[in-house]
């Protein structure tokens, strides 16, 4: 069962309300900001990973936000290769929705080969944008090839905007005053936190992926930034002991 069909008695809407509220916090960072959005996405569709990929002014994609190992994975096979559906949809800035990607093997033979091994099986990609510019994708995956209902479409199309909008929020702090910077910090906070999961998963005696939750779950918990937690990780031998 997926956390959609948990919400099916209930107005999915009216859940969507807090996790936007919660992604447009003005003290967040966009680090963060894109990890509460993408747990949104797992939570409220029936996609089973997401994250963000957000381009430079050259127009390179890097992956901002990935709700798990195998997501990222995902991802950065697809900026490797140069192909797959986040990649669509940014250079169309349409929407992109493959719910079995063995139907595009031919178009890309790397991205699908990356899915199976990860045990995904469909894919779909939001456009985010800022004004009349596409600036990167939402990126949604699936182990199902039952696609998105109508329902879930709006529902990742209005997070797509939430995106958007954070990166806006960012700005009027004052704090950055560029996409590019806001990529740039997003990047810097994003190689902490690889870094930090390394050590964590080396001090709990853990999977890479599981150390990764840990900080997502201790970030979350404690009402803390994704970087600050890991600084505390790298520079202050924190283990998270805390955090189940």
């Amino acid at each position: 069962m997926t956390r959609a069909s948990e919400h099916d008695g209930q107005d999915r809407f009216e859940h969507l309300t807090g996790a936007l509220r919660s992604v447009l916090s003005p003290d967040l960072e966009v680090l963060d900001a894109m990890d509460r959005l993408i747990a949104a996405c797992v939570e409220l569709t029936s996609a089973t990973e997401a994250g963000v990929v957000l381009a430079d002014q050259t127009g390179t994609l890097h992956v901002i936000a990935s709700t798990s190992e195998r997501s990222s994975d995902a991802e950065e096979a697809q900026l490797g290769t140069n192909e797959g559906s986040c990649l669509d949809c940014y250079r169309t800035g349409k929407t992109i929705d493959v719910p079995d990607v063995s139907t595009h093997e031919t178009a890309w033979p790397t991205f699908v080969d990356t899915m199976r091994e990860r045990g995904l099986r469909g894919t779909f990609a939001e456009p985010i944008r800022l004004r009349e510019a596409t600036i990167g994708s939402l990126c949604i995956f699936a182990d199902h090839t039952n696609g998105h209902d109508d329902r879930d479409v709006v529902l990742i199309q209005l997070l797509a905007d939430a995106a958007s909008a954070a990166l806006v929020r960012q700005r009027e702090r004052g704090r950055l005053h560029s996409l590019d910077e806001q990529i740039a910090d997003a990047l810097e906070a994003r190689v902490l936190v690889e870094q930090a999961k390394g050590a964590l998963a080396y001090r709990r005696g853990v999977r890479i992926d599981e150390a990764f939750q840990l900080l997502r779950r201790g970030a979350g918990g404690a009402g803390r930034g994704m970087r600050e937690l890991a600084d505390d990780v790298i520079h202050r031998g924190a283990d998270l002991s805390g955090v189940a």
